[in-house]
């Protein structure tokens, strides 16, 4: 008995990581989630009593999961992040492979986009895609430190290039650096085929704004890893010339069904024919509006009585407006901005490559989704259906975000901040 004991304090002191946190990063982590769970049911309770007959359902389901959430925030803060800097994260991306392929199984011929997203495993429901998110980030993280040599070594110094190469290799400076370019490209081609998987996985199972999610945050990374920047300059240039034929051309969009109505609404806005695609966004105009400096009050929305649909999901950023005002989404907004400052510079301060790639890549995350759905519901790109972070319902969203702020903080413990 005393050898088992032994051998389990081992593997706890071997994978546990001891040592203060940013205790920072932390409070903006649960001041965040309080005022998400505040505005949730605010915005929500109305649309829950008239669809669900019970205007607590919302509230009681997030602060269920935000409880497993929690849970696994504070194992993973207490575990070592370096556990995943190996092939157990390629196992994880398997696992969560076949979970996205089982959704699409499992959802074959459905014509509900929401249905084909899910999938039920013992009686528990959840998204795969966003599962995707995170696993993704550390699989493109174990890769680059692998990588590291050919990602990281600088491509346009040519004088460098020629000290490096020509001393090991004997070769003249253009020689080199066609060399070190024909070893990144090759690299960044791998993971770009890892980052096109999981996006299309993701887009067979038609929930395109967490395919471009996926894509934003895989390019970010690949981008941050040190990958030359011709190599971007082209997919930048790939994604610019098919933006412009989609504005040139919208009606190439046919094929993709209410994706490609809502993207037809927002070129065509007077067009009568979008009135009804439109009316989520108009609504969520008007709560934005009706909101001035200090807001209606909170619980006091008008346009979450039933006229946005699903006030507590995708738009509850216009509610948040309408109740508290400029100044309270300006606050909640700085509260964003410093937790992205904080994961910033927890990921700079860490002395291990891998640590840093994870904590960017989440703060990444975090700042697209936050991004898009302002840009969504300002009117300033169409309607995608991305959540807020910490807001939005959606129970694997919160679950698989507190998740990755205690890896947060699991790095943080290395990062050797000032306490």
């Amino acid at each position: 008995m005393s050898r088992v004991i032994s051998r389990a304090r081992g593997l706890y002191e071997k994978y546990t990581v001891r040592g203060a946190f940013d205790v920072l990063f932390l409070c903006t982590v649960l001041i965040l989630f309080s005022l998400g769970l505040i505005m949730m049911y605010s915005a929500g309770y109305v649309y829950a009593e008239y669809n669900k007959g019970n205007a607590n359902v919302f509230f009681i389901s997030q602060l269920e999961k935000a409880v497993i959430g929690f849970a696994a925030m504070i194992i993973l803060s207490k575990m070592d992040y370096r556990i995943f800097n190996s092939f157990f994260t390629v196992i994880i991306n398997g696992i969560v492979i076949l979970l996205l392929v089982y959704a699409l199984i499992s959802n074959l011929g459905s014509d509900d986009q929401e249905t084909s997203r899910w999938v039920s495993i013992l009686g528990i429901q959840f998204q795969p895609s966003e599962l995707a998110k995170f696993s993704m980030i550390l699989l493109l993280s174990y890769m680059m430190c692998i990588l590291q040599k050919p990602l990281r070594c600088p491509m346009g110094q040519k004088k460098k290039a020629k000290l490096t190469f020509e001393q090991d290799h004997m070769l003249g400076c253009e020689q080199a650096i066609f060399k070190h370019f024909r070893g990144q490209f090759s690299s960044c081609i791998l993971l770009a085929m890892t980052v096109a998987v999981f996006c299309g996985l993701v887009l067979l199972e038609k929930h395109y704004s967490a395919a471009i999610l996926i894509f934003l945050i895989g390019f970010s990374m690949v981008w941050l890893g040190g990958s030359d920047w011709r190599l971007f300059a082209v997919v930048v240039a790939v994604i610019a010339v098919a933006v412009a034929v989609i504005l040139l051309k919208p009606d190439i969009l046919s094929g993709f069904g209410f994706a490609a109505s809502r993207i037809m609404s927002f070129l065509d806005k007077d067009n009568p024919a979008y009135i009804d695609v439109r009316r989520q966004t108009v609504n969520g105009l008007y709560a934005i509006a009706s909101g001035g400096f200090f807001g209606v009050g909170l619980g006091n929305s008008k346009q979450k009585q039933l006229y946005i649909a699903e006030p507590h999901n995708d738009f509850i950023f216009p509610v948040i407006v309408e109740e508290l005002g400029f100044v309270g989404a300006a606050v909640i907004l700085l509260l964003f901005a410093f937790l992205i400052y904080r994961g910033y510079k927890i990921a700079v301060k860490c002395k291990d490559y891998f640590g840093s790639l994870v904590v960017m890549g989440i703060m990444i995350q975090v700042a697209l989704q936050l991004i898009i759905n302002l840009a969504v519901v300002t009117d300033l790109i169409p309607n995608t259906g991305m959540a807020l972070p910490f807001f939005s319902f959606g129970g694997t969203a919160i679950m698989v975000l507190l998740a990755e702020m205690g890896v947060v903080l699991s790095v943080s413990r290395k990062s050797y901040i000032e306490k």
